[in-house]
C-alpha cells in the first residue's frame, strides 16, 4: 500500500480559501481511506491539532514559515519514503509530488501583487514554486477549469498533468447562525434590506467597487464583515460613507446570520481561482451579485447576478430584477466528499 504524507502547515496558517480547501479535503479523505494510507505532518508548535479516525497526525519540526516544509517536512518524507501531498500552493521544492496551485494570479495580476516589498518577495517565491511544480510534480491540482487553462499556459505543461478538484460549501452546515449579531448593529440596518460583503485588504478582491457603489447608492445600506483598519494603507483614505458599516471581527456564526438575512451578497473580485464566500452565502439562501471576472461565471453559471467589476454606476435594484436559476443548480455541483473521492481515485492511478 502506497503511503502519502500531507503537508500540514495549513493548520498553523491564517485561514483563507486555500486553508479551508486543505482542511475539508483532508477531513473527507479520512472518511474514505484506510489506516496507514495517509499521515498528516504538522509543525511541532501547532496549537490546533486535528483529530481523525484513519489519518495519523504527526508533529515534527520547529522551523517557522515556508522553511518548515523545505526542511522539516522534506526530511520526514525522505526518511520514510513517502509521497508528498501539498494542498495550499506551497510545497518542498525538492519533492513537490502532488501540489495544488489554486490560481495563476502571480502571472495574471503580478502588478497588483508587487506594490510593496513583501508582495515582490512573495510573488518571486511563489513563481519559483509554480515553475518547480510544473517541471517536477507528478500531478498538479487546481480548483477551477479557468485556473487549469491558465496554469497550463503559464507553466507550459500538458492539460493532462492538471486535475480540477473543486471547492465546496458543506462545511458551512456545521456553523450555527448567531442572530445576536443584529443587536450589535445600528438600528437603521434592517434584515433583508442591507447588502453584504466581506472586508479584504487583498487588491484583487476589489473592495473599492463596494465603496464607490455605496457612494452612488446613498439610499442603500452596506454591511461589511470585518474591519476598516488597514485600508488607509492602500490609499483608501475616504473609506467611510454614511451607508457603509464595518462590523469588526465576527464569528462564523455571526457571518452566517448576516448572510442568511441580507438583500444580496456582493463579491466584486477582479481575480479569483474559485471564490468560496459567495458559495457559502448561496448555501444560506442569499442572492449573489458577483463579478464577471475570471472563473466566477464558470463556478456560478446562471444562478448569480453579474456586474462589471470596473463599472461603479450600477442600479442594484435593476440588477436584482433579472431572474436567475435556482441556487441548487450550483450547490449540487460542489461537494467536499465527492471531490475528496476524485483525489483519492487519482492517487490510486499514480
Amino acid at each position: 500500500m502506497k503511503q502519502y504524507a500531507i503537508n500540514g502547515r495549513f493548520v498553523v496558517r491564517k485561514q483563507t480559501g486555500q486553508e479551508r480547501f486543505a482542511q475539508e479535503i483532508v477531513r473527507e479523505l479520512d472518511k474514505i481511506s484506510a489506516k496507514g494510507e495517509f499521515v498528516l505532518i504538522i509543525p511541532q508548535y501547532a496549537k490546533k491539532i486535528p483529530i481523525y479516525q484513519n489519518i495519523e497526525v504527526v508533529k515534527f519540526g520547529n522551523i517557522k514559515s515556508h522553511l518548515w516544509e523545505q526542511t522539516n517536512f522534506l526530511y520526514y518524507i525522505k526518511k520514510h519514503g513517502l509521497t508528498s501531498i501539498n494542498l495550499t500552493t506551497t510545497c518542498p521544492l525538492i519533492s513537490p509530488d502532488i501540489v495544488c496551485l489554486h490560481d495563476a494570479c502571480i502571472f495574471e495580476i503580478s502588478d497588483l501583487l508587487t506594490q510593496n516589498l513583501y508582495g515582490k518577495l512573495s510573488t518571486f517565491w511563489h513563481k519559483l514554486i509554480f515553475k518547480v511544480a510544473g517541471k517536477k510534480a507528478k500531478k498538479i491540482l487546481t480548483v477551477s477549469n479557468y485556473s487549469k487553462d491558465k496554469l497550463t499556459h503559464y507553466l507550459q505543461v500538458s492539460p493532462n498533468k492538471i486535475v480540477v478538484i473543486y471547492n465546496a460549501w458543506q462545511h458551512f452546515n456545521r456553523v450555527v447562525e448567531d442572530n445576536r449579531i443584529f443587536s450589535k448593529l445600528p438600528t437603521y440596518i434592517k434584515r433583508k434590506e442591507y447588502f453584504l460583503a466581506l472586508s479584504s485588504l487583498t487588491p484583487q478582491k476589489n473592495f473599492i467597487w463596494i465603496r464607490e457603489v455605496a457612494k452612488n447608492n446613498p439610499q442603500k445600506q452596506f454591511v461589511i464583515c470585518g474591519s476598516a483598519e488597514g485600508f488607509t494603507k492602500l490609499g483608501e483614505r475616504e473609506l467611510k460613507t454614511d451607508n457603509l458599516y464595518f462590523t469588526g471581527y465576527l464569528t462564523d456564526g455571526e457571518i452566517k446570520a448576516l448572510m442568511s438575512n441580507c438583500r444580496a451578497f456582493i463579491h466584486p473580485a477582479i481575480y479569483e481561482g474559485f471564490g468560496i464566500p459567495p458559495l457559502e452565502a448561496m448555501s444560506c439562501g442569499a442572492e449573489l451579485i458577483i463579478s464577471t471576472a475570471t472563473c466566477l461565471p464558470e463556478i456560478y453559471g446562471k444562478t448569480a447576478h453579474y456586474i462589471n467589476p470596473y463599472n461603479y454606476s450600477v442600479n442594484l435594484d435593476d440588477i436584482l430584477l433579472h431572474k436567475t436559476e435556482p441556487a441548487k443548480m450550483t450547490l449540487e455541483k460542489y461537494d467536499w466528499n465527492r471531490e475528496a473521492k476524485k483525489l483519492y481515485s487519482l492517487l490510486r492511478t499514480l
